[in-house]
């Protein structure tokens, strides 16, 4: 069966849905939530949310390491309001169990299977952290070892909280999962969304390998001269071209990339997967990068990565959450906002608004000053535009 619903990897904004020339809308991105919801309400109380012309994203992870309930309330919050999103590496098991649990319903006598495997644990409460599971036994004895391997996936231990999670959810919620995509791309901001990240390169190949998508223009003469039509075609590549990047795993997970390449769930070992993003980026330079377009394909190859100065590309931006270790993390075309809430840290916003898109007419303000329970900072985002941090104290 297929547990992971992998179907709508990709969702594509369009320009309303992320508005870039509209001085009355704001974009709001907001970090790991983890169920802490007393943290979402200060924090869009800080930033004077408005539903009426306000756009919230969340960047994934909105479940587990919080009682279930508190999980439940963001989550039915995120599902009544249509908030859009992402999935996180815990919302993914979370979404894997009700598949799961939806199969074993499906089967002849799977209810009355699934009954007794709650009734065999009815008193037992998982504890928090990490949903460790050691206190329980791996089966109920009255189960055969055959009978309950042929029905649980290998690995997967029941009754923490992503279990806890998927069992008491709705199915309008669990819809909601299903709904969610794991980037999500905004041409008309030329930036990504993603929980944990992607690659600007493949690093199995040096920057100026033909196979890379940003070492020559894209294939699209008709569109010669629309520069907008140019990069999303660079930028569509970034998600098809690469391989890692339609790795489920790794767009949930990644968090470095190590000296053979692969991507890994660290935070000590390898190079931070946002600075090889970062060092790609820093040499695009847009139509300066070659006399000739698009024959520039041509004359990169055999550089020297060292030697190379540009990239025949134009930079975009990726947001993502997951490495609450590294707290804040803003880079000049990365932003991590993942700042460990569930930890006892902060919760932090990303704030869009005309002037974060330099054709905007920038007669938009931001928030009033924050209180003495939040930070606030601006940063440059995109090509010449700016945008506002905005974090509270996490409870």
């Amino acid at each position: 069966p297929d547990f992971g619903h992998y179907d709508d990897f990709t969702h594509t904004l369009s320009d309303e849905q992320l508005p870039t020339n509209d001085n009355d809308k704001r974009i709001i991105v907001i970090g790991d939530l983890h169920g802490m919801n007393e943290s979402l309400t200060a924090l869009l109380n800080q930033i004077s949310y408005d539903t009426r012309k306000d756009i919230l994203i969340h960047l994934g992870d909105f479940t587990t390491k919080a009682p279930v309930e508190d999980s439940l309330t963001v989550l039915s919050f995120l599902e009544r309001n249509k908030i859009l999103g992402v999935r996180g590496n815990n919302d993914q098991k979370v979404l894997e169990w009700r598949a799961w649990m939806d199969w074993i319903l499906s089967q002849p006598g799977g209810r009355e299977w699934l009954r007794e495997v709650d009734d065999h644990w009815s008193d037992y409460e998982p504890p928090l952290e990490k949903g460790n599971t050691s206190a329980f036994d791996s089966r109920p004895p009255s189960m055969k070892k055959p009978d309950w391997g042929n029905k649980v996936p290998e690995g997967w231990k029941p009754l923490g909280d992503h279990y806890q999670v998927a069992r008491a959810m709705s199915r309008s919620q669990y819809n909601y999962l299903l709904s969610l995509p794991l980037v999500l791309y905004a041409p008309a901001g030329h930036v990504f969304f993603v929980h944990a990240g992607l690659l600007a390169a493949d690093p199995s190949r040096i920057a100026t390998h033909p196979k890379q998508p940003l070492s020559h223009w894209p294939s699209i003469e008709q569109h010669e001269d629309d520069i907008r039509a140019i990069r999303e075609a660079q930028e569509l590549a970034l998600l098809s071209d690469i391989p890692q990047n339609q790795d489920p795993w790794v767009v949930l997970n990644m968090r470095s990339v190590s000296k053979n390449g692969k991507p890994t769930r660290s935070n000590k070992k390898g190079i931070p997967y946002s600075d090889l993003w970062n060092k790609i980026m820093n040499k695009c330079s847009g139509s300066h990068a070659s006399n000739t377009w698009p024959g520039s394909a041509t004359r990169l190859i055999g550089y020297q990565e060292s030697q190379l100065a540009h990239l025949p590309c134009y930079a975009s931006t990726v947001v993502y959450g997951h490495a609450a270790n590294r707290g804040l993390d803003v880079k000049r075309w990365s932003i991590g906002l993942d700042t460990g809430c569930s930890y006892g840290r902060r919760l932090s916003a990303l704030v869009l608004g005309a002037k974060s898109f330099p054709s905007g007419n920038h007669t938009f303000d931001f928030p009033s000053e924050a209180t003495d329970r939040a930070t606030d900072s601006r940063i440059k985002f995109g090509h010449a535009g700016e945008a506002r941090i905005i974090s509270v104290k996490c409870h």
